[in-house]
Parts: C-alpha cells; sequence; structure tokens
C-alpha cells in the first residue's frame, strides 16, 4: 500500500490554553506533554483546535475543539464512520 504525504501540524507543547490571536481557519494542536516525553494515555493527550472567529483588537479569537469520533493504530482496521448524526441545519 502506498501513502501519500500527509500535513503535519506540530503541537505546541506545554500548551494548555488556545491563543488569544487566530485567524478563521487556523488549527492549532495542544499537549501538556513536554516535547519529547512519551504519552502514558491510551488514547492521547493532544487535542485540534479550530479558529472560528478571530481576534479584533478588543475581543479575542474563538477556538473550536475538533471532536474525533474514533481512534485507530496500524494493522488494525478503522471504526466505522457514526451514523447517528443530527442532521445539519443553519442556526
Amino acid at each position: 500500500m502506498a501513502y501519500r504525504d500527509q500535513t503535519n501540524i506540530q503541537p505546541a507543547f506545554k500548551q494548555l490554553t488556545v491563543p488569544c490571536d487566530g485567524e478563521v481557519g487556523d488549527l492549532w494542536v495542544l499537549t501538556p506533554l513536554d516535547e519529547g516525553r512519551p504519552d502514558p494515555s491510551d488514547q492521547g493527550e493532544a487535542s485540534l483546535w479550530f479558529c472560528t472567529r478571530a481576534a479584533d483588537g478588543e475581543r479575542p479569537a474563538v477556538w473550536a475543539r475538533v471532536q474525533f469520533d474514533g481512534v485507530a493504530i496500524c494493522k488494525h482496521p478503522i471504526p466505522d464512520p457514526p451514523q447517528d448524526r443530527p442532521v445539519l441545519t443553519r442556526g
């Protein structure tokens, strides 16, 4: 099986808060771990955050955590995507 190049977003190590600045569409990976420290958790302690509103000088940026619906490891089939998501509505 051939693998294609993937985007690799480097984490912000020892980071427990999102940045005050940000532009809509920015992605930020946060982890409480030190760089190079093995992750003792079963599913990983890093989280991915997406900027939904840019900072405007008076208010800080707003960030939404990207929620994952499954985890996988190599040589094991990936889990089926959930089929019980609500229908999207504009709100």
